[in-house]
């Protein structure tokens, strides 16, 4: 029995001794197989390291040796050599299980990161294509954009050339404008000291001839009637002046006959004290002359309110001048209508009695208040004008003669018009009794004419 136990124990030494010296051949093998492809130098320094550790192998080996030997003398023993198989297979399984259960776990681990990187691989790819088309888009964008700004900057070229241009244009435009300004205020200017010219020429102090006017008295009316209104009629005549130039001279005689000779000889000399001088005689030719009938009738029922407020409806006026002249205390009296002119704020008041108009006029203003504030009317009585026969025609004096040519002497105008008329009153001249006489020395004057009733209807005198 002693003997069958130590076989058991050497064998199982032996087995792990054998084992070992596997592993170590395997290291060997793993390690000549590694360093295949190195060089010769560091084959030589693992040769020479292996060669020193085989002395404590080579006692293993001889160990091991005797081990397989026994076991090789234990074959015949079929009972133990089976169950020790039996047990080697067990061992040997096991082993080989538990490697196998070490490997499965780390192909498992590495399968899933494996896996893991080729999801994250196809995620990489699916990456790559999507920024590839964005890339794609976005260069087709950028290109797309590259010639909109190519086109924009060549049509911001275009109006900038066409805004110059047209800034050429204006500015030409406005020089040439600037220069018809300035020579239409040259030509305003000019204008302007001719109408002053003209303006002065026709200066001329018009006042109206004195009328003498019998107002008959009418007897005074009967009970119910009213009295009739108050009516006047004038006839107007304008007639025109004459201009007398520089050096100009205008002479008006008592006798047609001696105008007419005078004009018809024409020339004259005049003496003066420094030097003769030479005068011409033309006849005188009017500007136009206006006549015209004017016919004014005042009312005595119709009363005229002005300086209304305006802003106001013509219903709401009627109402408050109804209410105010219609009161008895301030002279007032029956209405019969209202008239209402909001152009010009004015109002018509038509009264029913006579009287009433007169009444009211001597007090001239009155209050007026309207939605709380106050206003001052003023009333007047209402005159109906009328403008009638209205005639123009251009007139001449017949009496009157133009004289030309006094220039450059020394003499006052009262001097020079006394001169004339001495030497114009004289028959041996041809002359006669003066009745006007004007003369204009350095600068313009207006003769203003009248109409003669005495003589012809287009007649005129000084």
């Amino acid at each position: 029995m002693e003997m069958s136990r130590n076989p058991l124990g050497e064998d199982l030494n032996n087995s792990k001794q054998s084992e070992k010296v596997d592993s170590v051949l395997e290291d060997m093998d793993v390690e000549d197989h590694t360093k295949e492809g190195n060089s010769e130098e560091k084959f030589n320094r693992s040769l020479n390291a292996s060669m020193e550790s085989r002395g404590g192998l080579q006692s293993e080996c001889d160990h091991w040796k005797f081990n397989r030997s026994l076991n090789a003398s234990m074959e015949s023993r079929g009972g133990l050599q089976s169950e020790c198989d039996h047990w080697k297979f067990n061992r040997s399984l096991n082993t080989s299980m538990e490697s196998h259960g070490g490997l499965q776990s780390e192909y498992d681990h590495w399968k899933e990161k494996h896996d893991a990187a080729d999801n994250r691989r196809s995620n990489l790819i699916m990456e790559k294509v999507d920024a590839t088309d964005t890339k794609i888009k976005t260069q087709r964008q950028v290109e797309e954009l590259a010639r909109k700004l190519d086109g924009t900057d060549e049509e911001k070229k275009e109006k900038e050339n066409l805004y110059e241009r047209e800034i050429k244009g204006l500015k030409t435009e406005n020089s040439d404008l600037q220069k018809q300004i300035q020579e239409l205020t040259k030509a305003f200017k000019k204008q302007q000291h001719v109408l002053e010219d003209i303006k002065e020429d026709l200066q001329a102090e018009n006042t109206l001839p004195q009328k003498n006017i019998n107002f008959k008295v009418e007897e005074a009316p009967k009970d119910g009637e009213s009295s009739p209104d108050i009516s006047y009629k004038c006839f107007v005549t304008i007639n025109g002046i004459a201009i007398l130039e520089s050096g100009q001279t205008l002479l008006t005689f008592e006798d047609i006959e001696v105008a007419n000779r005078v004009i018809k000889k024409g020339k004259y000399k005049l003496d003066f004290e420094n030097k003769p001088v030479e005068v011409t005689a033309k006849p005188v030719t009017l500007n136009r002359t206006t006549q015209f009938e004017i016919n004014m009738n005042m009312s005595k029922k119709r009363l005229c309110v002005r300086d209304l407020p305006p802003d106001l409806s013509d219903e709401y006026l009627k109402d408050k001048l109804e209410l105010i002249f219609y009161k008895p205390s301030i002279g007032g009296g029956e209405i019969e209508r209202v008239q209402i002119d909001g152009s010009r704020n004015l109002a018509f008041i038509d009264f029913l009695q006579s009287g009433v108009v007169e009444r009211l006029v001597k007090q001239k203003h009155f209050e007026f208040v309207a939605h709380n504030t106050r206003h001052q009317i003023t009333v007047e009585p209402f005159i109906d004008r009328e403008l009638n026969k209205l005639q123009m025609f251009t007139g001449f004096s017949p009496k009157s003669v133009l004289l030309e040519g006094i220039q450059g002497v020394e003499e006052t105008e009262d001097d020079i018009q006394d001169i004339v008329q001495i030497f114009f009153q004289k028959p041996t001249n041809g002359g006669g009794e003066v009745e006007h006489i004007l003369h204009s020395h350095n600068r313009k004057r207006a003769a203003e004419f009248e109409t003669d009733l005495k003589e012809d209807a287009n007649s005129a005198g000084l």
